[in-house]
């Protein structure tokens, strides 16, 4: 129904509260921001495109046929539920990426300073 509002709202949030030199921050996690918008903007937006394709959202006002229909409670719960959970899985899966670069990165690094010694 909706569930691509939570994702898309954690998306809008990073690009209101992002630093504007994030890409320099000494934290990776900060430093990669934008990825992590990337990823929530692309997953929100194929969501979209499938809830258009199965006819629950609509051209016109109020757009998510759920409200039409006043199952508002249930487009909530699927929000709270299933929408809550993809932002929490894709930040997951980001996380996990940043550290494994991190880690491939410090092995680089490690590797180039003992064939220069």
């Amino acid at each position: 129904m909706a569930c691509f509002t939570a994702p898309l709202a954690q998306a809008i949030a990073i690009n209101v509260t992002k630093p504007a030199d994030c890409g320099k921050s000494g934290n990776p996690f900060v430093r990669r921001l934008g990825a992590l918008q990337k990823m929530l903007y692309g997953g929100a937006g194929l969501l979209a495109i499938e809830h258009v394709w199965h006819g629950e959202i609509t051209w016109r006002f109020p757009f998510l046929t759920a409200v039409a229909e006043g199952e508002t409670a249930g487009m909530l719960r699927e929000i709270a539920t299933s929408g809550v959970a993809m932002a929490l899985l894709v930040t997951a899966v980001w996380a996990v990426g940043v550290l494994v670069a991190e880690a491939f990165s410090r092995s680089a690094a490690r590797r180039a300073s003992s064939q220069e010694a």
